[in-house]
């Protein structure tokens, strides 16, 4: 979960760095993590940064933080696991 947390902010750290627009960048950033998550925290972070990319939200930075959220709890081991 700290290794998703980190490559995330990491991500969205550098989206700012492109010449294309915020939603874009902040689009690019998710699917970059995507790629280092687990298969349903990915699916989470695809599913928004599409959304994203579509215009589908009025606030892109928002629609990202949830998502990450939203991925950390779907990577998270379910309760009762000992952990």
């Amino acid at each position: 979960m700290r290794s998703f947390a980190v490559a995330a902010a990491a991500a969205l750290a550098l989206a700012g760095c492109g010449r294309d627009t915020p939603a874009e960048n902040t689009a690019e950033a998710l699917e970059e993590a995507a790629e280092v998550s687990t298969p349903a925290a990915g699916e989470v972070l695809e599913n928004a940064a599409e959304r994203i990319e579509e215009g589908n939200v009025a606030d892109p930075g928002a629609a990202a933080q949830r998502a990450l959220e939203a991925a950390g709890n779907a990577q998270a081991p379910p309760p009762g696991n000992g952990r």
